[in-house]
């Protein structure tokens, strides 16, 4: 970020001004009560200091008022921590879901093939990128109002009881925030090194736990492992970098703060020796002197624990500042009835344009096959189809019925922690619905089964299985156009003999089934193949 605030965090997330509106109450209120403590500190012990040495002990009629005012002070500032402690952790968590939400909501809205082919990537920036942003959020922030709050006041205090003492702290303010900016700049460049090892690190560990029977069975484990502990000892050696700068910096700031403070309290001391100040003005100028530091000193220790997040967050911000300028869905034409077809229609991607010049029309009651390779674009047309590549990558036409009439099967079905009963259901299937289609496709795990994350607990077949359920069961609900990209993966032959003959009973009841394969037992079941 340019600034310590990026204007665009501003604009972008409403709640962080909520979130410094109320941080900047708080540090105005702690700011008060902070230095209303160390004035009645300052006097109340040097009232004590001045009355043993004239009547040989303290005078503590005198001084119950202000030994209850302080009581008062110390009580009321524990308040004040306590509710900004609240209510920041309350903004905080407001901001991060906001971040989060917006994130998804601007990825939803872009390149399909773009997002899935940075997956590995925006998954550790939403996940692990994000959490780390929470200590600017909840500690770099607040000590930024202090900074702008505390400071100045205590600068103030100490002018008006000692300016001499203020002119020193003058000059030697400066040096931290000097450093600050010398050790960030190389923070900085360690911090985005060790977020792109992370990210490769994580794509590598979800594809190996995707992949991990099939490496198993064949044998194939020691290269894997050989590549993971290398990025791992990658990941290791990024991580201590910035935790060694980390410690570089936080020492920096408290060796500087520490001298400044020293050189503030070395003149007082030798002019109290020497009679040329009063007594209440230095303690009270000793007392509040490292309030002047302190917000410095926290701004760079904070931002460098929260240089982490800021990379992550930046990349957040210039995700939703580009967000809408490649609009999705402009070449489709609304189908009256559930006809699916395209005229001339060319898709440009990272690897050319593919398809290229595409003509088909597939209509209620029969069954069409995009039958190609791998990379020849069968399920870019699919996207193209539910409106969701960028117009600029698109020319021709898809006319198409809107996309809550469209079932779709993806080439790798989505599996959510739950049960199967909650996947089979996940697109708002009725249960029956879902539990006649589990039948149509052989699934044979009971309703309750569970699923964990990433689809672990069951199979690589059973989870097609049921995604495919899930499929068929929102066609059966009011979604007449089918779109099943490579459902006959990872079923037996006796598995797909099923899934033919559900097909084909919808097609025959009079839904429009299309079907992107290399499979030749569903091009043998199609009443058109498109060749790509």
């Amino acid at each position: 970020m340019a600034s310590p605030v990026d204007k665009r965090l501003l604009s972008l997330i409403p709640p962080v001004s909520r979130l410094i509106a109320r941080a900047g109450v708080t540090q105005a209120a702690s700011t008060v009560l902070v230095l209303a403590r160390g004035v009645l500190i300052g006097w109340v012990a040097a009232q004590a200091i001045i009355q043993t040495a004239e009547f040989g002990a303290p005078q503590w009629d005198a001084l119950t008022w202000p030994v209850v005012a302080l009581v008062a002070v110390v009580l009321l500032h524990g308040g004040v921590s306590y509710v900004a402690k609240r209510q920041g952790s309350r903004s905080v968590g407001d901001v991060v879901d906001t971040l989060r939400v917006k994130a998804l909501d601007a990825l939803r809205r872009r390149d399909p093939r773009q997002v899935q082919e940075q997956s590995a990537h925006w998954r550790t920036v939403l996940t692990d990128g994000v959490a780390e942003f929470r200590p600017y959020l909840s500690e770099f922030l607040p000590s930024l109002v202090a900074l702008v709050l505390a400071t100045p006041a205590a600068l103030l205090v100490v002018f008006f009881l000692d300016p001499l003492s203020g002119v020193l702290a003058l000059i030697t303010l400066p040096l931290i925030p000097l450093f600050m900016v010398l050790i960030g700049k190389l923070t900085a460049v360690h911090t985005e090194r060790r977020l792109r090892v992370t990210s490769a690190l994580g794509g590598q560990l979800a594809d190996l736990l995707s992949g991990a029977v099939t490496l198993r069975s064949l044998g194939a484990v020691r290269q894997p492992s050989r590549q993971l502990r290398s990025t791992g000892e990658a990941h290791e050696k990024a991580t201590m970098g910035v935790l060694r700068l980390a410690f570089l910096s936080s020492f920096a700031l408290e060796f500087l703060a520490t001298l400044s403070v020293a050189l503030v309290a070395v003149n007082i001391g030798l002019r109290l020796v020497y009679g040329e100040m009063d007594l209440v003005a230095g303690l009270i100028v000793l007392i509040i002197i490292p309030e002047v530091y302190n917000p410095v000193r926290q701004v760079g220790q904070n931002y460098h624990a929260a240089a982490d997040g800021l990379s992550a967050a930046e990349e957040i911000l210039d995700l939703l500042e580009s967000d809408g300028a490649a609009p999705a869905g402009g070449y489709l034409s609304p189908a009256a009835d559930a006809t699916v077809s395209a005229a001339d229609l060319s898709i440009g991607g990272r690897d050319g344009v593919r398809p290229a010049h595409l003509n088909f029309t597939a209509r209620p009651g029969t069954v069409t096959v995009l039958y190609g390779p791998n990379g020849s674009g069968k399920s870019t047309v699919f996207l193209a189809v539910l409106g969701m590549l960028p117009d600029a990558a698109v020319t021709g036409r898809v006319t198409a019925p809107p996309a809550d009439k469209i079932s779709y099967l993806p080439a790798r079905p989505v599996l959510t922690p739950g049960t199967v009963a909650s996947n089979t259901t996940l697109l708002g299937a009725e249960p029956a619905l879902a539990a006649s289609a589990s039948t149509d496709v052989g699934l044979d795990l009971p309703p309750d089964h569970a699923v964990y994350a990433a689809g672990r607990g069951v199979s690589a077949g059973q989870g097609q299985r049921i995604g495919l359920a899930r499929t068929l069961a929102r066609a059966d609900g009011g979604a007449p156009v089918l779109l099943l990209d490579e459902p006959s993966a990872h079923l037996s032959p006796e598995l797909v003999a099923e899934l033919i003959d559900a097909l084909l009973a919808r097609a025959a009841r009079g839904d429009t089934v299309i079907i992107a394969s290399h499979d030749d037992r569903m091009v043998a079941i199609a009443d058109e193949v498109v060749h790509l």
